[in-house]
């Protein structure tokens, strides 16, 4: 019995078994249990080879594949970046701003005590640099064309901002909560490893590290000044106890205004169902398809609202000291995150009306790798 893996389809050992069973079993007189069972046994006998010889296959294969596919990817990233280029310099322009505003706030703090004797520096000095990361991870997303990606990106970025202004509207007993919360979902992250380690092939936590996980809940709990009784109790944001949502959060600092665009992210982090005409990087297409690999479609939204969140940001990190300067730096990068709108509008509208103007029966997005297996 031949077989072969080098064919484009998934049925050549099926098929070839199907072809071998006559040779080792009568079909006419045999049972349909005794035609399965001889099935099963010449398919016991060819398939580990047969295993062996498609990773081999495979394995000689990658180098060329690989290469190709990269060559692609790196042509694609360059034209997409070439057609997003005003809005990737405003974006990173906002972003190195901010980064150097955070270091220099950072060292004026210290000089006048650090975070040690601010519990509220402490806390916002922990989320301000997380955001930075979070913005760079959502640039990168962009340049590698996975605007849906990003857009899952800036929804944490969003909790981060929303998290500051909380703190930042709420003093030191929310800056406490919040930096304390730590040890409970710590707590609760180690009994679910311990519950599951079997199964998921994780190491456990001993008894002595259970127990430093409970000494610690209960410092905290004293310097909360009450019980938490359930560990789901204990995560942020349950801990602040008058807000026991995100939702609710979002609402007391006035950003609630954002929940509709807040879940619309998260349908990309979720296992939701989501019609293939629905993402981000399908929105210049026509013909809609399975979209697997990058598309430079859809970045305007993105690009828009992670700057604003940035801003907003800085904006609060900023002003937890004010002062004349750290006030004109505050609303120069509000200022700046007005600017996204016009910047990544005009230029996905310029760059289409390009596209269209050279290639007018294209129908799907210009340089989009929105297809079968690209």
């Amino acid at each position: 019995m031949k077989t072969r893996v080098d064919k484009d389809t998934l049925t050549i050992l099926e098929d070839s078994l199907l072809e071998a069973l006559p040779e080792i079993i009568d079909l006419e007189v045999a049972s349909d249990e005794e035609v399965a069972q001889a099935y099963t046994r010449l398919l016991e006998q060819v398939q580990p080879e047969l295993e062996e010889d498609t990773m081999s296959t495979y394995r000689k294969a990658a180098p060329k594949a690989l290469k190709k596919i990269r060559k692609q990817l790196r042509g694609f990233e360059k034209r997409s970046f070439s057609r997003w280029k005003p809005a990737f310099d405003h974006i990173e322009m906002m972003w190195s701003i901010a980064q150097e505003l955070g270091e220099m706030h950072a060292a004026d703090i210290a000089e006048e005590g650090g975070e040690d004797n601010n519990v509220i520096m402490a806390a916002l000095a922990h989320i301000f640099p997380r955001a930075l990361l979070v913005t760079q991870e959502v640039i990168c997303l962009l340049k590698g064309g996975f605007p849906d990606g990003a857009l899952a990106r800036w929804r944490s970025l969003h909790e981060l901002c929303v998290t500051a202004m909380y703190i930042a509207k709420h003093g030191e007993e929310a800056a406490l909560r919040y930096l304390l919360s730590f040890h409970f979902s710590a707590r609760r992250a180690a009994k679910q490893v311990n519950e599951h380690a079997d199964r998921a092939n994780l190491k456990r936590f001993t008894d002595e590290e259970m127990a430093e996980f409970d000494a610690l809940c209960a410092s905290a709990e004293i310097a909360i000044g009450r019980k938490i009784p359930k560990d789901k109790f204990g995560e942020w944001p349950a801990i602040t106890g008058t807000h026991p949502n995100f939702a609710e959060i979002e609402k007391n600092v006035g950003m609630d205004h954002w929940r509709p665009r807040y879940k619309w992210a998260s349908s990309h982090t979720h296992a939701n169902h989501k019609p293939i005409g629905t993402l981000l990087g399908m929105a210049e297409t026509t013909t809609f398809v399975n979209l697997v690999g990058a598309s430079n479609s859809g970045f305007v939204d993105p690009f828009l609202m992670t700057s604003i969140t940035l801003s907003q940001i800085t904006t609060t990190f900023l002003l937890i000291a004010p002062n004349p300067d750290r006030l004109v730096h505050a609303n120069v990068m509000l200022r700046l995150a007005d600017e996204m709108q016009t910047i990544a509008v005009e230029t996905e509208k310029v760059t289409r009306e390009a596209f269209d103007a050279v290639k007018p029966s294209r129908t799907s997005a210009p340089n989009s790798a929105a297809s079968k297996s690209k």
